[in-house]
């Protein structure tokens, strides 16, 4: 039988590595570079569209919209979407467990 001590550690190492997952994704500047991409790109849209007024071309929105959907899908994201599925399957068996637990407790009285 597992004792309540070894399930307490393994969630307390789940929830260790998610934190460092997610603080070297902030610490490495992913989600700020991808927000800067989409600013340029679209204060490029923006001045070609400013240029394309000032010319008197026809406007089209098609010309400015830019389509950002990219596959970014890898070993690492694989893992991390694989790992990330795994604990929230986890975590939903972990409280269902308690609830169930503390269910027959209300029972039983």
């Amino acid at each position: 039988m597992i004792s309540y001590k070894k399930i307490f550690h393994g969630i307390e190492w789940l929830l260790l590595f998610g934190f460092l997952v997610l603080y070297f994704a902030q610490m490495g500047g992913y989600y700020e570079n991808l927000n800067r991409k989409k600013t340029y790109l679209t204060e490029e849209s923006i001045k070609r569209f400013e240029d394309d007024i000032a010319n008197g071309k026809e406007i089209k929105v098609e010309n400015y919209v830019i389509n950002m959907k990219k596959n970014y899908a890898n070993r690492i994201s694989r893992f991390g979407l694989y790992t990330s599925k795994l604990m929230g399957k986890t975590f939903k068996w972990g409280i269902t467990k308690t609830f169930e637990v503390v269910d027959k407790m209300m029972d039983d009285e």
